[in-house]
């Protein structure tokens, strides 16, 4: 394992932190790369940088949608019109449709304006605008189609059924529980706080 992550670090093919634990306990841990990059500065990293994780949290956001099907409160069949009837196809979008990318719902990172507004704060009615202004790409359940606009439905799903915002629902039903003390909902970058910045600026 050491042998791999020097040699990818010594070629510049990667950057992060792997931890590996046995019951419980890890036994081995590793940082290569940077945290922070610009025309001024590399800080090298360490085991205690904080990365972005993009769409990795689909996965937290898939397991509480789930949870909330167990308890009785959506239904894989529930659809969308229940929550956001100005969607194209509302009606006919299920939550089944949204978690395997099969509604057919334009997604809003294809948009050629989305760089203009990529690090703006966006209220939920500005994004469900911005995803409703869209033709969809296809019918629901004709075809699967990656779509980011899915999961950022979902995810406003599970604050209406909650009626908790996205950050402390993550918190109280996945990351507090499994010990993920450093995996936390984004806010600003703060290199002081250990998070990682490689843009330049």
């Amino acid at each position: 394992m050491a042998s791999l992550l020097n040699v990818l670090s010594e070629k510049n093919k990667a950057m992060g932190s792997l931890a590996i634990s046995k019951s419980g306990t890890v036994v081995y841990s590793r940082a290569i790369g940077f945290s922070l990059i610009n025309d001024k500065e590399k800080k090298p990293s360490s085991t205690n940088t904080k990365y972005r994780i993009g769409s990795i949290s689909k996965m937290f956001t898939t397991t509480m949608i789930f949870q909330l099907i167990e308890e009785g409160k959506i239904t894989i069949g529930t659809t969308l019109d229940k929550f956001f009837a100005a969607i194209p196809n509302a009606g006919e979008i299920t939550i089944g449709n949204l978690l395997n990318h099969h509604s057919g719902i334009h997604n809003f990172t294809n948009d050629p304006d989305y760089t203009t507004y990529m690090t703006q704060p966006k209220t939920q009615d500005e994004m469900i605008a911005v995803i409703s202004k869209n033709k969809p790409d296809f019918q629901p359940g004709e075809k699967g189609e990656y779509s980011n606009s899915n999961f950022v439905i979902l995810g406003y799903i599970i604050e209406k059924v909650t009626g908790q915002p996205y950050s402390k629902i993550l918190t109280e039903r996945i990351t507090s529980k499994i010990g993920l003390t450093n995996t936390l909902y984004g806010g600003k970058t703060n290199v002081n706080k250990n998070d990682c910045y490689t843009r330049d600026k």
